[in-house]
């Protein structure tokens, strides 16, 4: 057979399907018991709905921006395992440089004749072992977390815990966004500017209007996107 027939073939979306239906049973399953955590908790029903639309809408400028490199995946690896690592990690970049990797180590070339059989399934090994530490530190260290906020709330003042949790996370967000601007490459910093300023913009503007706050980060991520592919046609 045809490498594009075997990448492509029925087998392989049966086979994926099963990934996906799994990542779906365990949205479901973390949304219900959320849900149930949120009525402990004594959060109405209205703040809820605004938490879960303004997730939805957040989500929408992640999702467009791995169009391109989903596209060049399909068309090394097929649409159903594109669809099944998608769905998985969420990281088409990522996927590719692991796909390129094994397909060095089979001997042949990411999107020549080369690539057959044995690079593909250097490939999915690859992609699967390539998030296996991530899964593993997930299983150990997660349900231990919890232990250590309820720890540091007890020993430290509340208040404090939770600025410094929201330092943290604004220091992700900035390491995250360093490693795209070091390279001082001028579509980043336009596209990391044009989205900080709506930000910004939106954050200040709306401070009182918590339903156009819940829009505020999906709107600055569609605004970035928007200004560089205008500035550069990219």
């Amino acid at each position: 057979m045809d490498i594009n027939e075997i990448i492509n073939s029925p087998i392989l979306w049966v086979l994926s399907g099963l990934m996906v239906i799994a990542s779906v049973s365990q949205a479901i399953v973390f949304l219900r018991n959320s849900l149930k955590e949120a009525d402990r908790l004594g959060i109405d029903k209205p703040r809820r709905v605004a938490s879960v639309r303004s997730a939805c809408i957040t989500s929408l400028g992640p999702s467009l921006a791995p169009v391109v490199s989903v596209l060049a995946l399909i068309a090394v690896i097929g649409a159903p395992t594109t669809w099944m690592r998608l769905c998985d990690v969420g990281a088409a970049r990522t996927e590719l440089g692991v796909v390129s990797l094994m397909a060095d180590l089979a001997g042949a070339e990411v999107g020549a004749e080369s690539f057959g059989l044995e690079a593909f399934s250097y490939s999915l090994w690859g992609m699967a072992l390539n998030n296996f530490g991530w899964l593993i530190l997930v299983f150990l260290l997660v349900h231990r977390m919890n232990r250590v906020v309820v720890w540091m709330d007890t020993k430290y003042d509340p208040k404090w815990i939770k600025t410094l949790m929201g330092a943290a996370t604004m220091g992700m967000f900035g390491y995250l966004l360093s490693n795209q601007l070091y390279t001082f490459d001028a579509t980043r910093w336009v596209a990391a500017a044009a989205g900080g300023g709506m930000m910004l913009l939106l954050s200040t503007a709306f401070k009182k209007h918590q339903r156009l706050q819940e829009l505020a980060l999906g709107l600055s991520l569609l605004f970035g996107m928007f200004v560089t592919q205008l500035v550069f046609g990219q």
